[in-house]
């Protein structure tokens, strides 16, 4: 399904502290919360208006359409923006019937989310997936929602419905603040290959030659094969992320703003754990059991589809296999 959100030009990868995940864990005030109540209201009577496969046809359209039409920025610009944005997004589904309600009130939800900010957006992200996944509510997927998926998904490519159809099933496991916290906590340990740095690093300092030679010799090809991942191949084919492609994708803690497709993270678990299974062979299956966390960390929490992972996982191995060796065969 399609996202509440238009996707960011290329030179804008986020590090607005508003672009924080819509399952606020009391970030949000209550104040900010009850002013997005409404986005909340209007897009469960909008969706309710797609009754039949033609009328959800009709909605994934209009909603991708949109979708591919304006950057966040150029929004901004345009201004596109409400001081009240659920209240905007709650005229807009008022002032609509039928299928038209629905593709209406999705674009308006994605040009309100791109043109607001800090806690304000992310009361508005937080209200928008609570419509648009009933989970969270507490009740079953609906069918409208069930004809709106099943729109946006036949218009992929076998692959990428398949890719996407795995995500969901990922990414609607049990969500409970303690499963969210580990698994930010795993996804975090993993920027720029930090829980790798800090094992090498506490390994020189309990045995400095063994430790030292090894943090030499996995240090330069871990780089080069995350760096390589996370940038030229990345940025090559720019795959968008799930929750800018789909509506029910949960998303916890703050969104990219870069490409999906490899995973970044995922290059930089698994490749961490193939140069230090050479070093510390005893050790492999921990290592590869935190890359095997640090992946499946990326698909339960919205970030990626299933198929990043495993790209990330294959790309960032072979990478750091092929700079070893060559590293190697520059010494000798």
């Amino acid at each position: 399904m399609t996202s509440a959100y238009p996707p960011r030009s290329d030179s804008e990868p986020s590090d607005d502290p508003g672009s924080n995940g819509a399952i606020p864990e009391g970030k949000t005030t209550p104040e900010a919360a009850a002013a997005a109540r409404p986005a909340t209201s209007a897009m469960d009577e909008a969706l309710q208006e797609i009754q039949t496969p033609e009328q959800a046809e009709q909605v994934a359209d209009a909603a991708l359409a949109a979708a591919g039409k304006a950057m966040e920025r150029e929004l901004r610009e345009q201004g596109a923006g409400s001081p009240q944005p659920a209240e905007a997004i709650h005229a807009v589904a008022a002032t609509n019937e039928g299928s038209e309600k629905a593709a209406a009130t999705l674009v308006e939800a994605a040009a309100q989310v791109a043109t607001s900010e800090g806690e304000t957006r992310e009361a508005l992200e937080g209200a928008l997936q609570t419509a648009t996944n009933p989970e969270l509510q507490g009740v079953g997927v609906t069918e409208p929602h069930d004809l709106l998926r099943e729109a946006i998904l036949h218009r992929m490519s076998p692959y990428q419905a398949w890719d996407a159809r795995l995500f969901l099933a990922v990414n609607h496991l049990p969500h409970s603040p303690l499963t969210n916290r580990f698994m930010s906590l795993v996804t975090n340990s993993m920027n720029g290959g930090l829980i790798w740095l800090v094992s090498l690093l506490v390994a020189a300092l309990v045995d400095r030659r063994r430790g030292s030679q090894t943090l030499w010799q996995v240090v330069p090809p871990f780089t080069f094969a995350f760096l390589t991942v996370e940038f030229p191949i990345k940025y090559y084919f720019r795959r968008r992320r799930p929750f800018i492609d789909l509506v029910q994708a949960i998303a916890i803690g703050k969104k990219p703003g870069t490409y999906s497709f490899p995973s970044g993270h995922s290059a930089a678990a698994f490749a961490g754990a193939w140069l230090l299974r050479r070093h510390y062979p005893k050790l492999t299956p921990l290592w590869y059991t935190i890359a095997g966390l640090v992946g499946f960390s990326r698909v339960f929490l919205g970030v990626h589809y299933p198929g990043d992972v495993l790209s990330g996982a294959l790309s960032g191995t072979m990478l750091a296999e092929l700079s070893r060796w060559v590293i190697d065969k520059g010494e000798e």
